[in-house]
């Protein structure tokens, strides 16, 4: 009986100090960083997610794992870089002329159905009940039901700016102001309308 016991004692203090060494190795494994990746932006439209990029006189490099690649600079249109960790995220604003009215839509929506060859989702065109609650003036803007950083988001917002026409990007909600992502086509909306 006593060797028996002896042998289940031995058991029981290998299986603890194999669960403590393995706890040990996991609390000395290195942090792994996050790589940040960098979107090429190609003449045609596509996107190119990678790694890291290099401008050189004649184009650019660019790395995708372990591979490098060389690209002309007549193929590349932009090259994006993630926003910095401390700033906004939730919206961003470009200004336009003045002198944009709600009858310059056809035009953004022109440019959708040709680039992408289905209509534009527009989620509101004016103002709507839910402007009206929240003491919004929409009534010369309409908001496009795309996520800014969704390709057909970042090609509609890419032409609003080439076009210059006011719009406003919301990455999420934002109580009394936004319900989710979406594009705002149009200046800002000033408070204190229907109040």
């Amino acid at each position: 009986m006593l060797p028996r016991v002896l042998f289940g004692l031995l058991i029981l203090a290998a299986g603890f100090s194999c669960a403590f060494a393995q706890a040990a190795e996991e609390k000395k494994a290195p942090a792994t960083e996050e790589k940040t990746q960098v979107t090429i932006v190609l003449a045609g439209g596509d996107p190119l997610v990678v790694d890291e990029v290099t401008e050189s006189s004649d184009g650019y490099w660019y790395k995708r794992g372990n591979m490098t690649t060389f690209l002309d600079r007549q193929r590349v249109l932009r090259i994006e870089h993630p926003k910095p960790p401390g700033e906004s995220t939730s919206s961003e604003v470009a200004a336009g002329p003045a002198k944009w009215k709600l009858a310059d839509a056809a035009k953004v929506r022109d440019f959708f159905l040709a680039k992408f060859n289905k209509p534009l989702p527009v989620a509101t065109f004016g103002q709507s009940d839910l402007h009206t609650r929240w003491g919004l003036d929409h009534r010369n803007s309409m908001d496009v039901n795309l996520h800014p950083d969704s390709i057909e988001g970042r090609a509609l917002v890419e032409f609003l700016r080439v076009e210059s026409i006011p719009f406003l990007v919301f990455r999420g909600p934002i109580p009394g102001v936004s319900t989710g992502p979406h594009i705002h086509v149009g200046h800002r909306s000033p408070r204190s309308y229907g109040r």
